[in-house]
């Protein structure tokens, strides 16, 4: 009796099972039928966008080319909120992974994912080293977005106000040469500085300072890095970090969000540089579209961030530059037909005429690849390819962070900048955080 119940079990099991396939199976099927075009349809594609700054700009340009595409229609995913680990993560999980993703230290933990891209026209076009953090076994799994850079924009019209002539840039060598043009501005009636005090700012941005400036040598400051990760600094103890705290302390200073430090949203920021209220924006050239429309003809410039009174020292005359993010194309849940709509668009972003013309005049990207017609315009642009054509640029170290690296680090240095904790509680959390990250 007991043999005739468990066989009765075991072909109910069995009989479960086949059925439990089948319907996993035609959910598979009916999700890759849902993914190919119908005859005359146009293929759906999606793009997971890490830039909210330009995406007004970006929908205009999606729009512009889905009039002119016969076969692709495309939409934007917008961030929502989420750093772009959490939102790809859900959106894989979910089965809705976006067919075209814009990644930078999230890289890493999804790469086996990626198409590879080797054979795209682009590639022999991009700039030397552009490709060296998305190369895998000699495949090529992402399109470099654009250069970018961050360090103080300032208002030249304000600084000059605030010096009584013609401001030199060059003239801000040291944290003591900073504060000292932060009272200046002040005198003036103006407020000397905004900071910003999103995480990925704070957290990816500001933080990129203290490690590229620990050595001009590449591999001794990604030992740091690795030092750090494995429990052997003290940041304490470590000269760079100190100074670029200090500064830090002079920017909190005269903040002009003192009051209420972690209340400013991103669009404070270029409102308060554009209208001349304040003299020097903490940001990137990502910025200048927003800026661009309260200001149109004014003149903007970066300042790097100084680590010491020290004019010599490294860092002090140097600003972040890189290639904050990549374009991947996702392997794993889209279809043919997408995959192949997904390449044509990132090619005609960089190809074509009008592509190009958008992304340097419209997006305000820096081009990366050797074949642009359409040059920059921009103020900010401009003085990025000064500081590149000199050779006083600073690594963005902050592409290898771990993925939930500026997010927690942003927390700390939030914390900091309303005084929750201080440095050594900022000490602590950092050593803490590199000693735990993945």
């Amino acid at each position: 009796m007991k043999r005739t119940k468990i066989l009765s079990l075991v072909l109910s099991v069995s009989l479960a099972a086949s059925v439990l396939a089948g319907c996993g199976k035609k959910a598979a099927q009916d999700n890759t039928s849902n993914n190919q075009a119908a005859p005359g349809k146009k293929v759906e594609i999606s793009i997971l966008m890490g830039k909210p700054e330009v995406a007004k700009q970006f929908e205009e340009m999606l729009a512009e080319y889905n009039k002119e595409s016969n076969n692709a229609k495309i939409t934007m995913i917008p961030l929502a909120g989420q750093n772009a680990y959490e939102k790809m993560t859900s959106l894989y999980a979910s089965g809705n992974a976006p067919t075209i993703m814009m990644v930078g230290q999230e890289f890493g933990s999804f790469k086996d994912k990626y198409l590879d891209l080797s054979n795209e026209s682009w590639v022999k076009n991009a700039m030397e080293g552009t490709l060296d953090y998305v190369k895998v076994d000699n495949k090529v799994l992402g399109m470099p977005v654009t250069v970018e850079a961050f360090g103080f924009i300032y208002n030249k019209k304000v600084l000059d106000e605030a010096v009584g002539g013609n401001f030199d840039p060059a003239s801000i060598k040291t944290t003591k040469d900073l504060e000292d043009l932060f009272k200046k501005i002040e005198a003036k009636g103006k407020k000397a500085i905004h900071i910003s005090p999103m995480d990925w700012s704070l957290g990816a941005h500001f933080t990129n300072v203290f490690f590229t400036t620990q050595s001009q040598n590449r591999d001794e400051r990604h030992k740091f890095m690795a030092d750090l990760k494995a429990g052997k600094v003290s940041l304490k103890d470590n000269k760079q970090f100190n100074g670029w705290l200090d500064t830090f302390d002079v920017m909190k200073k005269y903040n002009s969000a003192k009051a209420s430090p972690l209340a400013p949203q991103y669009e404070e920021g270029p409102e308060k540089l554009g209208t001349g209220e304040v003299g020097l924006w903490f940001m990137g050239n990502w910025a200048y579209p927003q800026i661009k429309e309260l200001d149109a003809s004014g003149e903007y410039g970066f300042l790097p961030v100084p680590i010491s009174n020290n004019a010599a020292d490294y860092g002090n005359s140097q600003i972040s530059v890189g290639v904050p993010s990549y374009w991947c194309v996702d392997a794993s849940q889209s279809s043919k037909e997408q995959q192949e709509e997904a390449k044509k668009f990132l090619n005609w972003l960089v190809n074509d005429k009008k592509g190009q013309e958008i992304y340097v005049n419209s997006l305000n990207f820096i081009p990366v690849y050797t074949n642009f017609n359409a040059k920059p315009t921009d103020p900010l642009s401009n003085n990025i390819l000064q500081y590149m054509s000199s050779k006083q640029t600073l690594e963005w170290m902050n592409t290898y962070y771990p993925a939930d690296g500026w997010p927690k680090m942003g927390a700390s240095m939030q914390k900091y900048l309303v005084d929750k904790i201080d440095r050594a509680g900022l000490i602590s959390e950092f050593e803490t955080y590199w000693k735990t990250a993945k």
